[in-house]
């Protein structure tokens, strides 16, 4: 756990270094059970109170889907009993389940799909964070574009990915993803990318 306390830290400086940790941390619990990756979860910032209307909602739920699915990565592990972790602390709204989910179920395709729009970068090389915020972002362009609460889904799914990339990483790692997400959308207003070519799995 010595290396947890990262996450707590509220120093500018300190959140430079976490993108390093994700991997270091990566590396270092392939074996991780539900139960440590509750762990992880439980020092990563979250929102409290009530929530109230449809923006609290959104951004919850994708903030939670985003832990879920990184926890998941880390711990390699069942995500329904992830989640089942989680919701012992924290009502797990039903579109983050969905989305993580979703995104879990269709991670390969979504990496195949990210790595087309990487400029000089090779995929293995995206730290967890990023790449989770994009497998994330990516599922919900590509797979589930209806399915967004009711809004507008590319402006929408590009900034909550942009702002969770400055909460949990830096603002180096925003800008890629914003440059990243780009590009995937662009490739489906254009038509070089659509939805019906890349079907989700269940």
């Amino acid at each position: 756990t010595s290396c947890l306390h990262i996450f707590r830290q509220p120093d500018q400086k300190i959140l430079a270094m976490r993108q390093h940790y994700c991997g270091f941390l990566s590396n270092l619990t392939k074996n991780l059970t539900a139960q440590y990756a509750q762990t992880i979860y439980s020092v990563l910032p979250k929102r409290t109170g009530k929530q109230m209307g449809s923006d609290n909602n959104r951004i919850k739920a994708r903030e939670q889907a985003f832990c879920l699915c990184f926890s998941a990565e880390l711990a390699k592990d069942n995500l329904d009993e992830i989640i089942d972790s989680y919701s012992e602390e924290e009502q797990v709204l039903d579109f983050a389940g969905e989305l993580a989910k979703g995104c879990m179920s269709n991670a390969e395709k979504c990496d195949e799909i990210i790595s087309r729009y990487l400029k000089k970068w090779k995929l293995s090389r995206i730290p967890k964070v990023s790449k989770t915020l994009l497998r994330l972002s990516v599922y919900q362009l590509v797979f589930c574009p209806d399915n967004t609460m009711g809004e507008n889904p590319v402006g929408i799914i590009i900034n909550d990915a942009v702002r969770l990339a400055k909460k949990y990483a830096t603002d180096e790692d925003a800008s890629f993803i914003n440059g990243v997400l780009g590009g995937v959308a662009k490739a489906l207003e254009s038509g070089e990318l659509t939805t019906e070519s890349a079907k989700a799995d269940e």
